[in-house]
């Protein structure tokens, strides 16, 4: 029997502004591919305290009543690494052998594992990793691994990469079955039908961890695991998280048809829906496979916009033009599909106010159904990270702060407050999200159109829904207060927020 036999895999309770605005508890999908690669050589369970809303008194009592040799942990995202760390510490203080891993680790090894209270560190793609870990009763010569001994960093070779994906077990749902999941207030699962992005955008960090390599699933292995999913009848959407699932688009044509074809044969439910991350550009070169995607039940897309312009778009080695970013929006609204587009405020170091003020109009422009905002954020072991560390530009290394909404580099024209204060006029500006009155209406009219009214009038959607707005609202408000007290001191009037022109006009001198 393995040193190791009871495993038990930890998602924390992490909490972070810039990814809780939903309040979304998102499914374990890592942790569940881990579990899958053990199960069938130890005892394993998977604890999601985020999803069952657990503090860490009632996380310290599973843990003794679980009572495992060794305690698994993923940071889903760097900001919520210090939450991480902190479980980490309570099972390290309980004498149970503690791992880590995901995007994070992988990126800032030496970090990571610096802290006491980790063990191991699984670098890359964990599932062949971890088991070989446990069969093995040791860490040593493991591939893909990083450990202490001694007091010393210990790093073993990279592990390849999976060459054929469809050998990949499914994720052990059963695990989290009891969980409820739920991203922008739908009831959902999650699957992976690709790993990996030839792109090399400079900003992001994907193209680190997989070195720019794309691997695809086939469309009969991605079927498969979507009629599993669909057996559990009160999952509404499948989040597909891939981060390039255009790479190919005749392949996403035939997943299409196959998902059509599925539903007309009961094979998967016709009220299964799907939202997804997609380029732009990809849908404006191919408009009739991603008409094809709206007929097959995707209705919502993620993409990240990043600039609107030509210029800022090549200085980040987006690989798209702005015409393009625009034609794909278009091509989207045809299709009926929502648009939650990004636009990244101070994408150019060399942006003063005015420039930044142009950027978030010629946002409010895009037509995007939901647009958003975030800050330049050089996430460890990219191109921009490296770049603010040579010149000294970073503001911080506490990746807590690395949330998106937090300045954590220095610019030359403005100060990380007034960086804030741009990017929160820049929710402003566009009303929160949605755009004004007749967006949202537009909006509204689209989401009936594609889900029906019954989704609308979901109690509980409703409910969350509005909480999170006034939730959002008040945040950007807060973080506009002294822009408030300008506003009221120059129009001179009780209610400032009847004339929203006026006060747009007065938040922009105020900046």
């Amino acid at each position: 029997m393995s040193k190791w036999n009871r495993i038990l895999l930890v998602n924390a309770n992490y909490k972070t502004s810039g990814y809780d605005f939903y309040d979304s508890a998102f499914p374990p999908l890592a942790l569940e591919y881990i579990a899958a690669y053990v199960k069938d050589i130890a005892d394993v369970d998977i604890l999601d305290t985020k999803a069952e809303g657990l503090n860490f008194r009632q996380y310290y009592d599973r843990l003794k009543e679980y009572n495992p040799d060794i305690v698994g942990f993923t940071v889903p995202v760097t900001s919520a690494i210090n939450h991480v760390l902190e479980y980490a510490k309570i099972a390290k203080k309980m004498g149970f052998t503690t791992i880590i891993g995901g995007w994070h680790p992988t990126l800032a090894v030496e970090q990571t594992l610096s802290s006491p209270w980790i063990d191991i560190l699984v670098r890359g793609e964990g599932e062949f990793t971890f088991r070989e870990l446990i069969q093995n009763e040791s860490p040593k010569d493991v591939k893909g691994l990083s450990y202490k001994e001694n007091g010393k960093l210990i790093h073993n070779p990279d592990r390849p990469f999976m060459k054929n994906l469809d050998t990949l077990r499914f994720p052990a749902r059963h695990l989290v079955r009891e969980n409820d999941y739920k991203i922008f207030n739908l009831n959902c699962d999650a699957i992976e039908t690709s790993r990996g992005c030839p792109q090399g955008c400079k900003f992001c960090s994907t193209h680190v961890v997989y070195k720019r390599s794309w691997r695809p699933r086939s469309v009969e292995n991605v079927m498969k695991e979507l009629e599993l999913i669909s057996k559990n009848k009160k999952i509404e959407d499948v989040f597909l998280v891939d981060d390039n699932i255009l790479v190919d688009m005749n392949r996403m044509k035939k997943l299409c048809i196959a998902i059509i074809k599925a539903k007309n044969e009961g094979r998967i439910r016709k009220n299964l829906y799907f939202f997804f991350q997609g380029r732009l550009d990809s849908m404006a070169r191919y408009p009739e496979i991603t008409k094809l995607m709206g007929k097959a039940g995707f209705w919502l897309v993620l993409v990240g916009v990043e600039a609107t312009d030509d210029e800022n778009l090549k200085k980040v080695q987006k690989g798209c033009k702005i015409n393009q970013i625009e034609r794909g929006i278009e091509v989207l609204h045809e299709c009926g599909i929502v648009v939650m587009g990004n636009v990244i405020i101070g994408i150019n170091l060399d942006d003063d106010v005015e420039t930044v003020l142009h950027t978030i109009r010629k946002t409010s422009e895009l037509t995007l159904d939901l647009p958003s905002f975030t800050l330049l954020t050089p996430f460890p072991a990219t191109g921009f990270y490296k770049e603010m560390k040579e010149k000294n530009l970073l503001l911080t290394e506490d990746y807590s702060k690395f949330n998106w909404l937090n300045p954590v580099i220095k610019t030359p024209n403005f100060s990380p407050e007034i960086l804030q204060r741009l990017l929160f006029f820049g929710f402003y500006y566009v009303s929160y999200y949605g755009g004004g009155y007749k967006n949202k209406l537009k909006l509204l009219k689209k989401v009936i159109k594609k889900r029906g009214i019954k989704f609308i009038l979901n109690p509980g959607r409703i409910y969350r829904g509005i909480k999170a707005y006034f939730g959002w609202r008040r945040i950007v408000l807060n973080n506009l207060s002294q822009i408030e007290e300008a506003i009221s001191k120059k129009m001179r009037v009780r209610d400032v927020s009847r004339d929203k022109k006026l006060k747009k006009a007065i938040i922009m001198e105020s900046i």
